[in-house]
């Protein structure tokens, strides 16, 4: 009897394939690109929370990248969201600590270009702050905090 190569057990190998593409699917990824990627999922969820639709994920624009950019279902403003996820046991610091003063220079630039489109502009724009933390090893957030005008300026 042959068995599948991509999707069953290997004769040769000796490994159950399909068993370790289940434990890919389920282990967590505490790698710093899973917690980025976990962190954005949590923020979109606050955002959500907080009245706001969110309109693009990881937004290209020339200065840089906006990880979260949303519209607030009420007000019609437009929402520049900077996401900082962190572990929880890697430090004393929180993620509200990793917003530079050149990274807030970054964000004012990015809202310059935003900007200068003319819905952008009628609707108004701010900047938000969402911290995530989480523990080592586990999938949901610890804490996940919103500063609303966050970073005000220009």
């Amino acid at each position: 009897m042959r068995s599948c190569s991509r999707c069953c057990a290997s004769p040769r190998s000796g490994t159950d394939q399909r068993s370790s593409r289940v434990w890919r699917l389920w282990r967590i990824d505490d790698s710093a690109r899973g917690i980025w990627r976990r962190g954005e999922r949590a923020a979109a969820w606050r955002m959500r929370r907080a009245g706001c639709g969110v309109i693009a994920r990881n937004l290209r624009l020339g200065p840089g990248e906006i990880d979260l950019l949303c519209r607030h279902r009420r007000t019609g403003c437009y929402v520049l969201v900077e996401v900082k996820a962190r572990i929880v046991s890697d430090g004393p610091w929180r993620p509200e600590d990793q917003l530079t003063a050149a990274k807030r220079r970054k964000l004012l630039q990015l809202a310059r270009t935003l900007r200068r489109e003319e819905r952008v502009r009628r609707a108004g724009l701010r900047i938000d702050l969402v911290a995530v933390e989480f523990e080592r090893g586990k999938r949901r957030p610890v804490a996940v905090r919103h500063y609303e005008d966050a970073v005000t300026g220009g």
